[in-house]
This record gives structure tokens, C-alpha cells and sequence, in this order.
């Protein structure tokens, strides 16, 4: 959830008519919003967005344009003409393993009020601490044009370089910067998990800013005198830094600005080919009005579902009797497949005058069999004193392999993940309890942690999701025997006979390893972690455990389920 203030007298004449707040309240709903504080005095509302995914309404500007869809004020996707310019920004292949990617544009005949700046400059913020993760993933930075000339270098520089940061008037060296400006003790550990310095520079050499961190004093500052601004949006993933920018393009145009081309000339290191910014290509999705309408229990016509995508600011064309294509705005990537459509037809309904439908079928909840064994499991391990750990089922494939001594396996992976740290799956829980003692190095021992939790594997003939417990202990006496006792504890209260043989394992001390077997079958691991393993972990005090699959244990009602 996002919280803006904006001024309601401003808000509006934006809308072109006087409103009441308990009209504007409504008004507001369309735009997934409501009002959260209004201070009379000051001429101030505060306003509560409740979607994370739609930046375009972290501001006045995107509030009124939705609401001017259903309005009927205006209707279908926002257009505006893109002039070109001979403005290039040139990328150094430095920079493909930190921050590669930048998105720019040119805005002219801006002519904006104190007020509007600090309207911009709130939905810049907005954006870069919320969508851009607070400037990691992306951050914004809007420059003085008349000051800038081209080509823009984007590029890696030496840290004996040295620029007067926003609101400074002393030049400063890039590492004095990262330790004494405000900003610099706010985002520096960004670039400094670089080890090395982005920077951005006119072709005369003018410091435009040190992104993601500040801007400079002169070029990166805009004020009411500004007429001209470049728009900046660096990060680390392309289609973010776009959509950004086009956001920002579009708010831009909102105030009467028109928008100019800039050409980002890329390294085959980041990019096979050259950009040009801002990309305003429309993406577009089919849906069938006939299960639509059996989707939200409607019975809308081809006509009527045409005009309500119109009124949430999409273009509709009919394909057929009961297909209509829906192109979506360059500034909207929330929008991933046809139920996010129907619930913008459902929205632009008004979902307070939809009637409610009757229940068709009677039932009560309860928890699953297999629900019920793993929550016996938890109480068990519970009663143990050990403490219950939720790790992420996306991880790491250096916390699943590297780390614990196991060499390239196959493991689940995603195809387009947003980072290598959750671009696998897990086949294993233990790696991550042993990831989580080395991050509790500063915590008083003995410390025992334990996970129930779901792993996926890669079989000869399918992949498979199941249910693993994993228990561990950490302290300066602990050993096998103490492995094996809490193993004994939890079978025995299962009901579950086994026995334990010798096994070599990378990840474990030899000779102090087995496989435990129930049923003639193995179903798991138990033993004393190998000191190089601990070692790579930081991790200085001996570690012990087991880890043991659910469904291959009797008395439990644990499945194992076929994924594809």
C-alpha cells in the first residue's frame, strides 16, 4: 500500500468539477484508492493507493485519468505523438554485471508550479522506494536539459572522480559521497556491492548524477524555470525501467508537456541492439465475452464489454462474435492474462452495484489428512525445544549446491527469474537451515531450528513435489549420538520402526553419516555436517541432524504429488 498527499483544491480543477470528499471518496474507488486523512486548513488529502502493482496511480495525475474513463470524459488508451531528437546515451559494458540497463526521454515546454515539482518529485520517490525496491531494482533522476549535451555517457568510473551532490556546494570524491551525504549513507551499500561506480556524464564531461544515488547540484536539480528536463530510469531489469519511464512520459504529457526520443546505444554485452526511449509498443490479450460473463456471473454483450474496457482506459476491437482483443497502455504492466481484464470490466461495473449470486453448493472446511501429519511432525520437533523455521521454497542454487559441498545437479528452474537468489527450487531443506545458522552466528548456542515444508524433485519420469522435515543443532558438544536421539524421539512417537546405515555424503563427516531406511527404502540423511562445509558458512561450532521425507513414513498420510 502506497500513501500520497496531493491538495484537494488541485485534485479538483484537474477533474475539471467541484466534488464533495464523500463524492471524491467514490470517485476515488475507481482508481483502487480511498481517502485516508483530510486537513482542511492546509488543503491537504491523503490518499491510501491498495495496489502495489500499479505505480501509475501513485499520483494525481493517474487518479484522474482513470476516473475521467468512467467519467466518460475521456476513453481508451492516452495518445500522444513522440518527436525524435539527437539526444544517444552510449552504455558501458562494464556495467552489464551491475546496474546495465537505462531508459531516458526528453520532455519540453514544461511549465510547472512549486507545487507540481514536489508532486513529481513525490511520485519519483514512491516509485524508486517501493516498485524499485527501494533504487535497487531501479531509481529515477530528472536533469536540466539546457545543461546536458550529447551523447551521454553511461558508464564506470574511478573513485577519485568528484561532483557537487544535490544540495552540497562543495565538489565532493564519489567514496566521501557514499560515507557523508545523506543520501550516500541511505542507498551507498547499492553501489558498493558494485565494486565499482555507474555515473552519468554530459559529453563535456558534466556530472548529470551518481545513480542510484544522488543527482548533481546543478544539472540534477529542476525548478520552476526549467523548460526542458531529461528523464532518466537505471536498474537492473529492462522491462521495469521502461515501463517507468513510460509512466513518468505519460504524467509528464498529463501536464502539457510534450516528449521527445533519446536513443540508447547498448554493448552486445547488455543488449543485441540499440533502444529507442520512451518504447510505447502496445501489448495486447484476447478474452471470450461467453466466459467472461460465466467468470463474474454476468451477461454483458460484445458491445457493452467493449465500452467498459474503453472506460478503464484499454482499446477494445472485436475479433468475433465473442472474442474481443484488449490493448493495453505502455504505462500498465500489471496485466498478465484475461482475468486481470475481467476484473477491470468488473471494476468499471462498479463492483458495489453487482448483485451478489447465490451459493450453489453447501460445504465445510477441514484441514487435510496430510495437513494434519505434518502439523504431528511440528509438534514433535516442537517438544524437542527446537525453534520452527519458514524458508523459501525459491532459493539460491549456490545455498543448494556450493555450500554444502554438492556438486551441478538437476533442479527445478525458472525460466526468466528476477534474480539468482529464487531462480531455483529446493530438493533439499537441510542447505537452508544450515544457510540460517550462518547468518546466527552473533545468537547464543546451543540454538536447534527444524523445517516441515515442501521440496520438488526431478525423477526419472516426472517431477514431483513432497513434504520433507529437516532437524538441526548447533553447539559445541554436539554429535551424532545427539542426531540420532532426536531421530529416535521423533519415530518412536510415529510408531515407526527403522535403521540407520553407513553412508559417504560431500555434505557430511565421514564415518559419522548414515541413510536412514524404514520399509526397506531410504527416505533420508542423518549426521554431523563436514567441517569444510561449516567453515565456507562461517559457521565455527559443530552442526548435527537429519533430514527425512514424510511419505515414505507409514503411520503419516503425506503424498507425494506429481507436478508435470
Amino acid at each position: 500500500m502506497v500513501s500520497i498527499k496531493t491538495s484537494y483544491t488541485k485534485l479538483q480543477e484537474m477533474l475539471g468539477k467541484d466534488v464533495s470528499i464523500d463524492e471524491l471518496g467514490n470517485l476515488l474507488a475507481f482508481a483502487k484508492s480511498e481517502i485516508d486523512d483530510y486537513v482542511e486548513e492546509e488543503d491537504m488529502l491523503v490518499i491510501d493507493i491498495k495496489t502495489s502493482n500499479r505505480p501509475d496511480l501513485w499520483c494525481a495525475e493517474g487518479m484522474v485519468r482513470e476516473i475521467n474513463g468512467i467519467l466518460g470524459k475521456e476513453n481508451k488508451i492516452p495518445i500522444y505523438e513522440i518527436e525524435p531528437s539527437d539526444f544517444k546515451v552510449v552504455v558501458d559494458p562494464k556495467l552489464a554485471s551491475s546496474r546495465p540497463y537505462i531508459a531516458c526521454a526528453i520532455a519540453k515546454n514544461i511549465s510547472l508550479t512549486d507545487y507540481h515539482i514536489k508532486q513529481l518529485m513525490q511520485l519519483a520517490e514512491k516509485i524508486d522506494q517501493s516498485y524499485g525496491r527501494k533504487r535497487k531494482r531501479s531509481s529515477i533522476g530528472m536533469y536540466n536539459l539546457s545543461m546536458i549535451k550529447s551523447p551521454i555517457e553511461y558508464k564506470v568510473i574511478d573513485a577519485s572522480h568528484e561532483f557537487i551532490p544535490l544540495g552540497h556546494e562543495e565538489k565532493m570524491k564519489l567514496p566521501q559521497i557514499l560515507e557523508e551525504h545523506e543520501k550516500g549513507q541511505e542507498f551507498g551499500d547499492i553501489v558498493k556491492g558494485y565494486d565499482h561506480y555507474p555515473i552519468l556524464l554530459s559529453a563535456d564531461g558534466i556530472t548529470l548524477s551518481l545513480p542510484p544515488v544522488i543527482n548533481s547540484n546543478d544539472v540534477g536539480r529542476i525548478t520552476e524555470e526549467t523548460t526542458e528536463c531529461l528523464i532518466e530510469v537505471t536498474g537492473t531489469n529492462y522491462e521495469t525501467v521502461n515501463v517507468i519511464l513510460n509512466i513518468l512520459c505519460q504524467t509528464m504529457v498529463d501536464h502539457g508537456s510534450k516528449i521527445y526520443s533519446v536513443e540508447i546505444e547498448y554493448p552486445k554485452e547488455i543488449r543485441d541492439k540499440n533502444d529507442i526511449n520512451p518504447n510505447l509498443e502496445i501489448e495486447e490479450i484476447a478474452i471470450d465475452i461467453d466466459v467472461l460473463n460465466k467468470y463474474l456471473g454476468t451477461n454483458i454483450s460484445m458491445k457493452d464489454a467493449t465500452e467498459l474496457v474503453e472506460k478503464r482506459r484499454f482499446n477494445g476491437v472485436s475479433q468475433s462474435k465473442s472474442i474481443l482483443t484488449v490493448a493495453i497502455p505502455p504505462y500498465r504492466k500489471d496485466i498478465l492474462h484475461w482475468v486481470d481484464i475481467a476484473e477491470e470490466i468488473a471494476i468499471a461495473m462498479d463492483l458495489n452495484k453487482m448483485g451478489a449470486t447465490k451459493w450453489k453448493v453447501l460445504t465445510a472446511g477441514s484441514i487435510l489428512p496430510e495437513t494434519e501429519s505434518e502439523n504431528i511432525v511440528r509438534d514433535i520437533l516442537l517438544g524437542t525445544g527446537g525453534i520452527e523455521l519458514l524458508t523459501f521454497t525459491l532459493t539460491d542454487p549456490d545455498i543448494l549446491m556450493e555450500n554444502v559441498n554438492l556438486e551441478d545437479r538437476k533442479l527445478v528452474k525458472i525460466e526468466n527469474p528476477v534474480s539468482k537468489t529464487y531462480s531455483v527450487l529446493r530438493d533439499q531443506i537441510f542447505p537452508l537451515l544450515i544457510n540460517v545458522f550462518s547468518k546466527n552466528t552473533h545468537e547464543t548456542y546451543p540454538q536447534s531450528i527444524f523445517e516441515v515444508g515442501e521440496v520438488v524433485k526431478i525423477t526419472k519420469k516426472s517431477v514431483i513435489t513432497q513434504t520433507n522435515a529437516a532437524f538441526f543443532h548447533a553447539d559445541a558438544d554436539a554429535s551424532f549420538e545427539d542426531a540420532h536421539k532426536w531421530l529416535e524421539f521423533l519415530l518412536k512417537l510415529l510408531r515407526t520402526s527403522y535403521k540407520i546405515e553407513k553412508l559417504e555424503h560431500p555434505s557430511f563427516t565421514e564415518g559419522r553419516c548414515g541413510k536412514i531406511i524404514i520399509n526397506q527404502k531410504e527416505c533420508g540423511i542423518i549426521g554431523e555436517i563436514a567441517p569444510n562445509v561449516l567453515e565456507k558458512n562461517q559457521i565455527w561450532i559443530p552442526v548435527v541432524g537429519f533430514e527425512i521425507e514424510l511419505p515414505l513414513i507409514p503411520s503419516l498420510e503425506c503424498k507425494v504429488k506429481e507436478t508435470y
